[in-house]
């Protein structure tokens, strides 16, 4: 998978831009709030239709202007994809594929992939179950549209089993219409455990296949129970939380509430990590979710890398970039990476661009306003 042009129209601070991408590593480098983050964002639109910094479209457009614009070129295997996507202040969000209209951007979700590494999702590694979740989730959605549908049929039944249960505290519903949504939610809750605890198996299975390509020893565990219900046993289940689930006013027991625990060389890394093994429990985890993707589809995601190299040190960062090398090597082909950086000694001394055929680099000034 590779993007080989995009354009960029009053998107973040970029008024009219275009640029070119080679299938090596290309670079966006220059002082922060030069607009090299956004470049990546706007690849990421155009990947799933959405930006991975903030759900709000409307503040991806530029200061003044009504609407953005973005149009990107991607090829893979000898397949090509032209995907354009619009946001206007009134008419909303309007996106493009081969110039067709789509309704749904479910329908890019998994065409063209990419695996992002930005100091915004940190929040996997530090934040809640919700976001470990939510990551679990869009790596598995890429890969498996028949997870996708479930998940989405979940989140609607749960949704009404909801307004059911405000209903009844509210003396507007009687209590047996629970019953018709607790056996959707028992059929939908225990296929989607299934699948996520098999797809957390095999997320496992990548992730330790990088931790032992890696020179540094280490140990990195992504703990999930599996819950082993059948629809009859879910809605169980379901019957003995009602009385809590009534007293709290949502559904208190399913997917919903799981979590995948984060360790660490043995330990909990939310509690004890440092600044510097989160970030390199990130890279790892990341570099697991392209492994993971090029097994499921057989094809190599484009890597977007954000400020990489950050909060590591020069050894750290050389033994990531040997590991980048040998996933080459293994997939006897380049994985098309785009990283942005402020300091370009700093990218090369780490290594990053040797080894590479091609490079190509852009220079982005803090006014990126042509």
């Amino acid at each position: 998978m590779s993007i080989s042009t995009l354009y960029l129209s009053s998107f973040r601070n970029h008024k009219n831009k275009e640029f070119d991408f080679c299938k090596g590593v290309t670079v966006f480098w220059g002082d922060n709030g030069s607009g090299k983050t956004s470049v990546l964002e706007a690849i990421h639109t155009l990947s799933i239709g959405k930006s991975f910094r903030t759900h709000r479209q409307k503040t991806l457009i530029r200061s003044g202007d009504k609407r953005f614009v973005l149009k990107g070129t991607f090829s893979s295997g000898g397949r090509s994809d032209t995907v354009a996507a619009q946001y206007d202040l009134v008419s909303g969000q309007k996106i493009k594929l081969n110039g067709k209209p789509i309704s749904n951007r479910k329908e890019l979700i998994g065409k063209n992939s990419v695996v992002v590494l930005s100091p915004e999702e940190q929040n996997i590694t530090k934040g809640g179950p919700e976001n470990r979740r939510q990551f679990f989730d869009k790596v598995f959605c890429v890969t498996d549209a028949a997870y996708l549908d479930t998940l989405q049929k979940y989140g609607r039944v749960i949704k009404q089993r909801n307004v059911t249960i405000q209903g009844i505290n509210e003396g507007k519903t009687n209590l047996r219409e629970i019953e018709s949504w607790n056996e959707q939610l028992s059929q939908v809750g225990a296929l989607l455990w299934k699948k996520r605890a098999e797809f957390m198996r095999n997320f496992n299975s990548s992730l330790h296949w990088l931790l032992k390509k890696n020179k540094e020893p280490l140990e990195i565990d992504v703990l999930y129970t599996e819950k082993k219900l059948d629809p009859g046993g879910y809605n169980q289940e379901l019957k003995k939380t009602q009385e809590k689930d009534i007293r709290f006013g949502r559904t208190t027991f399913g997917p919903h509430r799981d979590d995948m625990g984060i360790h660490w060389q043995g330990k909990n890394l939310r509690n004890h990590g440092s600044q510097g093994e989160h970030k390199l429990c990130l890279v790892f985890l990341k570099l697991a979710e392209a492994v993971y993707i090029k097994e499921k589809t057989g094809s190599r995601p484009i890597l977007l890398l954000d400020d990489l190299f950050a909060k590591l040190d020069l050894e750290r960062n050389r033994g990531l970039v040997t590991l980048f090398h040998t996933m080459d090597r293994e997939w006897e082909d380049t994985t098309q990476t785009i990283i942005t950086t402020t300091d370009m000694v700093d990218l090369e001394n780490s290594g990053m661009l040797l080894g590479h055929k091609e490079v190509k680099t852009h220079h982005l000034e803090r006014k990126c306003s042509t």
